[in-house]
């Protein structure tokens, strides 16, 4: 769409309410003739440059309807739309879950876990946390690892304002499955500790 200017007659108008409302002395006209002079030069120049702009990119581009040769011929799909393995043995969402998280990967995240809380705690000691009721670390494991993974999970369906929700005990926003498979406390502990290793 192509810019709408101000004619001079509109910007004078314009430029005499302004003026009108703002300036009462006699220098107030000598301001206006520079303004006016000034604006009629930016006017100008604008008008010339976007009309030798818009003259150069219909010069460059022009559109067309595709044809013959220029067409692209699209390839069709010939593989096999789906999973690429037998899915039969999997029955549930566990089951998938457990082909990105191997038994293997798991235990490399547990052994990190419990390395990384173990020189935390022996450069910071025990007590690095200060808040009182903070649990001590105890190493973890692969089952509790699981659950911590599971509730991180439901928590990107589940959303909530601030992570203490998860765990509330309000009636209006309570979702109790949190308190039921991990306390509030020792998830944040290993929220706190779970690293999982650089691979090179």
């Amino acid at each position: 769409m192509p810019r709408k200017y101000l004619t001079q007659m509109g910007i004078e108008n314009v430029m005499k309410d302004l003026n009108a409302e703002n300036y009462d002395d006699s220098d107030s006209d000598c301001e206006e003739e520079l303004e006016n002079s000034i604006l009629e030069d930016n006017n100008e120049v604008d008008l010339d440059t976007s009309a030798n702009f818009l003259e150069n990119v219909e010069s460059l581009f022009s559109w067309k309807d595709v044809e013959g040769s220029e067409a692209k011929n699209v390839l069709p799909f010939l593989g096999k739309v789906g999973l690429k393995f037998d899915n039969s043995n999997y029955k549930n969402e566990y089951d998938f879950f457990k082909l990105l998280f191997t038994d293997e990967i798991l235990s490399v995240l547990v052994e990190e876990t419990n390395r990384y809380a173990s020189d935390i705690l022996n450069i910071h000691g025990e007590t690095s946390d200060k808040r009182k009721h903070a649990p001590a670390w105890k190493p973890t494991d692969n089952n509790e690892i699981l659950k911590f993974l599971g509730l991180v999970l439901l928590m990107g369906h589940i959303e909530k304002d601030i992570l203490q929700d998860y765990w509330t005990v309000n009636d209006l926003i309570e979702t109790p499955v949190f308190r039921k498979v991990m306390p509030h406390d020792r998830f944040l502990i290993i929220l706190k500790f779970c690293t999982f290793p650089i691979i090179v």
